[in-house]
């Protein structure tokens, strides 16, 4: 049974005439005959009475008759339901990130985004850069600022900021007196590891400033998230390692240096699915870039 079959035999049961309601179904009388005849063998009863000159319902046919345009109606919800949400989805930009883009990118650019499309619903998602490659996958959202690497071949990415690493440092640290810190300084201080996925490759960039450096940092625990990262720094666990964004968060018991020597930098980036077509995607990497460029 199909809704066409359902839509053929409401016609004819409001008509009670096939010839009116093939006319308005704009079908040929036999073949509007033939579907109501298959209804009724599927069904397993008569739904019409028919003469050559009279249609009336059967007591079956009245039953069928209110339940047909019950599904009808419920079929038409559910095409207005499905169409809005899809307007919706056309009209939303939904956006994965990572601290560093909150605090270094979405001040400016996602204003400068929201007065090119005044009309779209921007929908912030906090999400870990593991996260993200799982939504950007599954649409979930639209795209991402996230930490390397990015492999994946469904995924389009590019470079948008190249941020420098500093140390955080507790308050009463001995090396919060200098301009900048050599690595070397802090080997017999607790080292505090951000998680791998929630900073992609960004331990990796670490461990080979440190071999680089020739020092052994004295990882103690590893952290999954920076606000807990942050509080621990604080409380004198340790010292951590972080791109430089760290040091525009207000924590009074904290300090961020530069570390001495050639300056590393730690890469974020823009991720989004290939076949997302929508103009804000592109729009929002090159606003991105343009904000970057101004700095």
């Amino acid at each position: 049974m199909e809704l066409r079959h359902l839509r053929y035999f409401v016609a004819v049961a409001e008509a009670l005439s096939f010839t009116r309601a093939a006319q308005a179904l704009r079908t040929a009388q036999p073949s509007l005959s033939q579907q109501i005849r298959d209804l009724e063998y599927e069904i397993g009863t008569e739904l019409l009475n028919r003469d050559k000159r009279n249609v009336s319902l059967t007591p079956a046919g009245k039953v069928f008759l209110d339940e047909a345009r019950l599904v009808l109606a419920q079929a038409e919800r559910a095409k207005m339901l499905a169409r809005r949400a899809g307007e919706e989805d056309a009209q939303s930009l939904t956006i994965g990130f990572v601290p560093a883009a909150e605090v270094k990118i979405f001040p400016q650019s996602l204003t400068m985004l929201r007065a090119q499309f005044p009309d779209t619903r921007i929908v912030l998602q906090s999400l870990t850069t593991y996260e993200q490659h799982e939504a950007l996958l599954s649409g979930v959202i639209d795209i991402g600022f996230l930490r390397p690497p990015v492999d994946e071949v469904q995924l389009d990415s590019a470079v948008i900021l190249r941020e420098p690493l500093v140390a955080l440092l507790p308050a009463d640290h001995p090396a919060c007196w200098k301009s900048e810190v050599p690595l070397a300084d802090l080997a017999d201080t607790p080292f505090l590891r951000i998680a791998s996925r929630h900073a992609g490759n960004l331990g990796q960039v670490i461990d080979d400033l440190a071999r680089r450096e020739g020092v052994q940092l004295n990882a103690v625990q590893e952290v999954e998230n920076v606000l807990t990262l942050l509080t621990l720094v604080g409380l004198g666990v340790g010292f951590s390692i972080m791109p430089d964004y760290v040091g525009q968060l207000s924590f009074r018991n904290i300090a961020a240096r530069p570390l001495a020597g050639p300056v590393v930098r730690a890469e974020l980036m823009a991720a989004w699915r290939r076949d997302n077509t929508k103009p804000e995607v592109a729009a929002l990497v090159e606003r991105v870039r343009e904000a970057v460029r101004d700095e």
